[in-house]
């Protein structure tokens, strides 16, 4: 399932990508300059891909946020 539109720019990344917490940082970083809801605002995002960015950019802070808690523990 597809839940971000093709020009948002974001290419999926494998989990074989991820395996250190430095490349999850930094595939977040990636993530959040595809879909910052600012960030897609400028790009003359319709209103639903501005809902799904908002949406999306939510989710994925929080999953950061849990994944930096369960690192530093």
């Amino acid at each position: 399932m597809q839940v971000l539109w093709p020009e948002c720019g974001w290419q999926p990344v494998s989990l074989t990508d991820m395996i250190t917490s430095s490349a999850v940082k930094k595939v977040y970083r990636k993530a959040n300059l595809c879909i910052h809801p600012d960030k897609v605002q400028q790009k003359g995002a319709t209103l639903e891909q501005k809902y799904t960015a908002e949406k999306v950019f939510d989710i994925l802070k929080e999953a950061y946020t849990k994944f930096n808690a369960e690192e530093l523990s």
